[in-house]
């Protein structure tokens, strides 16, 4: 295992905050490491009637508009499942009489301590949607054979969305294999 030497926080945004320093490793070797702190976030797949609410937003760090979940950034220890409550009726208008976990995952564990939570949302309601400011959302909702086609052609690449669509795919397949 690594162990730090020292480290020092040389940035702090809004967002994440970046250390630098240096780890002794396992062989005594020291070695210079630099980590994006991040509170980690959720996101929400809301799924009724075969149908799953997406949004479409563009992403600057990749020049893109990209179909992701619905999804918001932690604060703290905030509770996952309360934030991913709000985020689905900020931004899409729903909210949810069942979230269920569908997965838990480190995005990118070699650089970021960010942890996210993939929800399924069920039994939902219609609201109004009131998303921030800075945000620019497109309410996309499509059947979920559509968006796995989607996926497979390589249109949805957010890692999230891809989790949190292959989860809901895999456990209505295990509960029609149930019947």
């Amino acid at each position: 295992m690594e162990e730090w030497i020292e480290r020092k926080r040389h940035f702090e945004g809004a967002v994440f905050a970046v250390s630098v320093g240096t780890v002794r490793l396992p062989n005594g070797v020291e070695a210079r490491r630099d980590v994006v702190e991040h509170d980690g976030g959720v996101c929400i797949l809301a799924y009724e009637n075969g149908v799953v609410t997406l949004v479409r937003q563009y992403r600057p760090a990749v020049e893109a508009y990209l179909l992701e979940l619905p999804a918001g950034r932690l604060e703290g220890d905030e509770d996952p499942e309360h934030r991913a409550r709000m985020e689905l009726e900020e931004e899409v208008g729903l909210q949810a009489e069942r979230l269920e976990l569908l997965a838990k995952c480190l995005p990118s564990p070699g650089y970021t301590t960010e942890v996210d939570y993939i929800y399924l949302a069920t039994g939902l309601t219609h609201v109004e949607a009131r998303p921030e400011s800075e945000e620019f959302i497109e309410v996309v909702t499509m059947p979920l054979d559509e968006a796995i086609a989607m996926l497979e052609a390589g249109e949805i690449i957010d890692a999230n969305a891809m989790i949190g669509l292959r989860e809901l795919e895999a456990k209505l397949r295990a509960a029609d294999e149930e019947e």
